[in-house]
């Protein structure tokens, strides 16, 4: 009988002699790369040797020796069942730790953060895996989940962040919950203790990763660490027990990729509120984090009163005639048009005399300052970028959420993550066709707040090249949520 091998990240499949079945299993591990028509690679070249080379524009996960990472045995289990064929798992991997669980429920209810049933579900179902995609909808408490799970499995944990504001945002969080020490690594610290929040910039700094290879939004720049911490990081990841990636959408990037290949987790899962791809690597994710474990929509916390109902609505853009190259068009039509930034204006002032707490994001910081410049004499506002610090983001913030501004002005380092409840309003200024994107930034506006049952939210039909197939993206992607209400021009 045909086996398939758990030996660690990888498994291998052994004593299976079906040539075609496995021909056929090959496909199946693999995508066709986003872009990969355009490469020099795939139009082929002459290589050293004088020979033609061309490659296919396929990824293969299933390797010639018949390895493939862990992460996909439950689909090859499956398309064994598929073709009726039967396999064994021997898992080779040694015997699990035995942690020593906390109980954070009392602190939990002093700091009047009771998990919802829901939340505590999650932390109960990981009993069955170790390992996994949680998937929960923007706002639900993923960082809550988070702790539940580290305080639940007790071992030395990790967790991945994305971003300055997360790992500060985390940080704070778990050290109010746990009595121990809280470790911090990134943007400039290296702090280690059992529990530890980490960026994953700076961890991909210390593998070695060059900073163009390194995910991280050039917008949202970390302090640099000193480099004879990167043994300390490099040690912290071979011993730690528990990793868990939030935002875990990003797996499929190379710096994850690498992460996870470099430790040995006993425990290994993802968070996201929309973990796929748009350009079709969601194997990848797959191939890291194993399957979905659970699945909670948004329309499942709206319909409970978790998450405020968005009321989405389109406004239309006049056509303008834009060059046929992208970047030129995005500054014509978005950056540099006046009468979409009157739009901007005009909407943001009528949320704002609404009542509605207002985010609108922009995607250039010569945008950004060219809406600033429009709206402030209008609406008591401030404005956000990746070059602002931790202690200038919290000035804002405390600032919206005392009252004594209406409204934020912030770059993508708002798109992922950012947790200020009292936002009620957005104004999506910067465009954009990416799925994740999309739902992310409804995510900034529909989290509970005293008094808000739902947010409204504008967005706009950009009528040229480009530009309008990225609006009827975005307007697709809201009416995928089954709790969104969109409202689309006539």
């Amino acid at each position: 009988m045909a086996k398939i091998v758990i030996l660690g990240n990888n498994s291998k499949i052994v004593d299976e002699p079906d040539v075609e079945f496995l021909l056929q299993l090959d496909k199946h591990l693999a995508f066709f790369v986003l872009g990969a028509e355009h490469t020099q690679a795939f139009k082929g070249y002459v290589g050293r040797d004088g020979k033609f080379v061309r490659w296919d524009g396929w990824k293969k996960l299933l390797s010639p020796s018949l390895t493939f990472a862990t992460g996909l045995v439950e689909r090859v289990k499956d398309f064994y069942k598929k073709y009726e064929k039967q396999v064994e798992v021997v898992d080779k991997r040694p015997a699990k730790s035995v942690g020593k669980p906390c109980d954070i429920l009392p602190t939990l209810k002093k700091m009047d953060m009771v998990p919802h049933e829901y939340q505590q579900n999650v932390a109960d179902i990981i009993d069955g895996y170790d390992r996994g995609i949680i998937k929960l909808a923007t706002g639900g408490g993923k960082s809550l989940i988070a702790a539940l799970i580290a305080a639940k499995l007790g071992k030395k944990t990790m967790i991945y962040v994305i971003g300055k504001d997360l790992l500060y945002q985390f940080h704070r969080l778990f050290s109010d919950i746990f009595n121990d020490e809280i470790g911090i690594v990134g943007d400039g610290n290296c702090e280690i203790h059992d529990i530890n929040i980490v960026s994953v910039w700076t961890v991909g700094q210390a593998m070695g990763l060059k900073r163009k290879d390194i995910l991280l939004d050039d917008s949202d720049s970390e302090e640099k660490l000193e480099t004879n911490k990167y043994t300390d990081i490099l040690k912290l990841m071979r011993e730690t027990k528990v990793h868990i990636i939030d935002e875990c959408h990003m797996a499929a990037c190379d710096t994850i990729q690498k992460i996870c290949t470099f430790s040995m987790p006993e425990h290994l899962y993802g968070l996201s509120g929309s973990p796929w791809r748009d350009d079709g690597a969601d194997l990848l994710i797959e191939s890291v984090l194993g399957k979905y474990i659970i699945n909670i929509p948004a329309t499942y916390l709206i319909e409970r009163g978790y998450l405020a109902k968005p009321m989405i609505k389109f406004i239309s853009v006049p056509y303008m005639k834009c060059p046929r190259n992208y970047k030129q068009a995005y500054r014509e039509y978005i950056v540099d048009n006046i009468m979409r930034n009157g739009l901007v204006l005009k909407y943001t002032k009528m949320l704002v005399e609404k009542g509605y707490k207002t985010l609108v994001l922009f995607s250039s910081i010569k945008h950004g300052q060219i809406l600033y410049k429009m709206i402030s004499p209008h609406v008591r506002c401030a404005i956000l970028d990746g070059s602002d610090d931790a202690k200038t983001r919290n000035r804002v913030k405390k600032d919206l959420e005392n009252g004594d501004i209406d409204c934020i002005l912030a770059s993508k380092i708002f798109d992922i993550g950012i947790d200020i409840p009292v936002l009620s309003g957005l104004v999506v200024a910067c465009g954009g066709k990416s799925t994740v994107k999309a739902l992310q930034r409804i995510g900034r506006v529909i989290r509970r707040y005293p008094g808000k049952e739902y947010a409204a939210v504008v967005d706009f039909v950009d009528d040229t090249v480009f530009l309008k197939s990225h609006s009827e993206i975005r307007r697709k992607i809201y009416n995928s949520e089954e709790g969104f209400e969109v409202k689309w021009p006539k």
